[in-house]
């Protein structure tokens, strides 16, 4: 049986509808249906997020929808759970290493950490699971050396580093330096300024996890940045001069640590780990919070932001009394992972009353801190037309008449993978290869792939969002052969030849009786009688005689015959499908 991951994840999708229970396979091997293959992976490697892994292990039977696994592979999940469990062990460590400044101060040792982790997860997702025990082995000593590093590097002075950037970014050194270009990994001390343009934006990293996202065409100025080396809290002040922030405070520096930010004629003073701050030229201000919340002070006026809730603050004047943000959106997407082949992808989403616009986001970072784009449009749908390899991020958010930013909405991963597979074609009314047309009509109905172009000889037909389709067509010919063709956005086609018989009335009803034959039955006599005749395989004849009933299918040939002992009364005649039990001619005679 050839295995092959996308092949066995299409199947998994499938199997998920149809899938049910766990059984021992013939010779030990375990055997489950794809509905169970989280619990598996949750049994034998510690993470139901695992289970790309079983499913590379695993040989699939597209016939009984069962996946198999033998105990030699089961023994290598089991072995793999012990490193994810040192994994989940060493992401604890991590977390407390960052907060104690391991952004800044080992950001070599941290990035490289963070570059494991990253493979780790992904030799996860794409089922290689020799390459995840080996990257999760070497993850131990990475930290340690990060820790090490920290331990060495760590100095009061230097609070911020410029972790990620994209397009062009200034820095200025102190209040009267010249602006030079920023590279990533330079430090910001106090009193140093950062800028970016149309095309650009930055992600300055403070001791204390803490993130301050620098918007496109955006000036601002570090202009306190101290460090309590007895408790690591931080006090840190910067100044927004024009343009956009985004404040990702971490829960020590919710905590722990003071963060004002001045934008405009407002100072706000930050509890919250998610709060957006824009400016104007017209120095009109909007703020936005997403969490915690956020006391803003502007012409000795202080008002509270809670969550999900914004302000505007007007030049010189006290601020607005705060709002509840728009809802976020909800993305109409299946789930929130797919897979997709095409390269031309539309994301939709529900409209929000009173929003104005919306601002789309889509990343291959899923936290987006790096390689972020953004649409900004009054639609609520957006056509991706060239939708890159691996995996892209997208979510959305709603803005208000006011200008605030709602929250943004689910994220949704849509992973693009080369499909190699031809599209399925199940027909439904297909007996022995034939197909039947009822005195001249002919109907086909089944199912392929949701996004398969089909054809019956060159002639287009519709296939739902399902992937079923049905075609009616009328047929002279006593016998034709129709070509049926699905091809998949990929380019992948599967064709097959339908040979199609015209089944009359006629030729249905043309029976010998004893030494008689023809369709004209009368008169039938009581008494022992042979019937019988030659039609097509799939069918089968039923006669009904009073209280007494026989049946028999057409053999290969389609030859037929029954014995009855009839008596006086009725007898019905029927012919029908010996699958699906759809009657194609009845008829009724007079036994005397």
């Amino acid at each position: 049986m050839k295995r092959s991951y996308v092949k066995v994840f299409i199947g998994f999708i499938t199997a998920l509808i149809l899938g049910h229970g766990i059984t021992m396979a013939q010779g030990n091997s375990l055997s489950f249906k794809a509905s169970e293959l989280q619990k598996i992976a949750e049994d034998y490697t510690g993470s139901t997020q695992n289970w790309p892994l079983v499913i590379s292990l695993a040989d699939h039977d597209t016939e009984e929808n069962v996946f198999s696994i033998t105990p030699s592979q089961v023994q290598e999940l089991q072995n793999f759970s012990q490193i994810h469990a040192s994994i989940a062990a060493q992401k604890e460590r991590i977390g407390t290493l960052i907060a104690d400044g391991a952004t800044v101060f080992a950001a070599e040792e941290y990035q490289e950490v963070q570059k494991l982790m990253s493979a780790y997860t992904k030799a996860i997702n794409d089922g290689n699971i020799e390459q995840a025990f080996s990257l999760g082995r070497n993850l131990p000593s990475a930290v340690d050396s990060m820790e090490s590093a920290l331990n060495e590097n760590r100095v009061v002075d230097v609070q911020a580093q410029l972790s990620q950037k994209k397009g062009q970014v200034d820095k200025r050194l102190g209040l009267l330096g010249s602006w030079t270009d920023a590279m990533r990994g330079d430090l910001f001390e106090q009193s140093d300024g950062i800028r970016t343009f149309s095309e650009s934006y930055a992600l300055l990293s403070f001791v204390d996890g803490s993130d301050i996202q620098v918007e496109p065409n955006t000036m601002a100025v570090i202009r306190k940045s101290r460090i309590d080396r007895l408790n690591n809290s931080t006090d840190t002040e910067i100044t927004l001069e024009d343009g956009g922030l985004l404040a990702k405070l971490s829960a020590s520096g919710k905590e722990q640590s003071r963060y004002i930010l001045n934008a405009g004629s407002s100072v706000s003073e930050l509890q919250t780990q998610n709060f957006y701050a824009e400016t104007e030229e017209s120095g009109l201000v909007k703020l936005t919070n997403y969490d915690g919340q956020a006391i803003v002070n502007s012409n000795n006026v202080t008002v509270t932001i809670r969550q999900n809730e914004g302000t505007v603050v007007e030049r010189g004047k006290s601020p607005m009394e705060p709002v509840k943000l728009l809802p976020s959106p909800e993305i109409t997407w299946a789930t929130s992972d797919s897979v997709v082949s095409d390269q031309a992808v539309v994301i939709s989403f529900i409209p929000i009353d009173g929003a104005v616009s919306y601002r789309i986001q889509h990343s291959t970072d899923s936290k987006f801190e790096d390689n972020v784009n953004e649409v900004r449009m009054t639609d609520t749908s957006l056509a991706f037309n060239t939708l890159p390899m691996g995996i892209t991020y997208v979510r959305v958010q709603a803005i208000d008449h006011l200008g605030l930013r709602g929250p943004f909405s689910e994220t949704i991963r849509i992973i693009r993978s080369i499909d190699k597979v031809p599209p399925p074609i199940f027909i439904d009314n297909l007996n022995n290869d034939l197909l039947f047309a009822v005195n001249g009509q002919l109907d086909v109905e089944g199912a392929t792939e949701p996004e398969a172009r089909l054809t019956l000889n060159n002639e287009r037909i519709s296939v739902q969002s399902t992937g079923r389709f049905s075609y009616q067509t009328q047929i002279n010919d006593k016998e034709k052969t129709f070509d049926l063709k699905a091809t998949d956005p990929s380019g992948n086609t599967t064709q097959r030849s339908l040979r199609v018989v015209n089944m009359t009335k006629e030729r249905v009803f043309d029976i010998r009786v004893r030494s008689a034959s023809g369709s004209d039955l009368t008169p039938i006599r009581s008494g022992s009688t042979t019937f019988s005749g030659n039609l097509y395989p799939g069918i089968e004849v039923v006669l009904s005689n009073n209280t007494s009933e026989r049946s028999v299918k057409t053999d290969f040939n389609g030859n037929w015959a029954v014995t009855l002992t009839l008596e006086t009364g009725d007898l019905e005649i029927s012919f029908k499908d010996s699958r699906t039990g759809e009657i194609y001619f009845s008829n009724s005679y007079s036994v005397q």
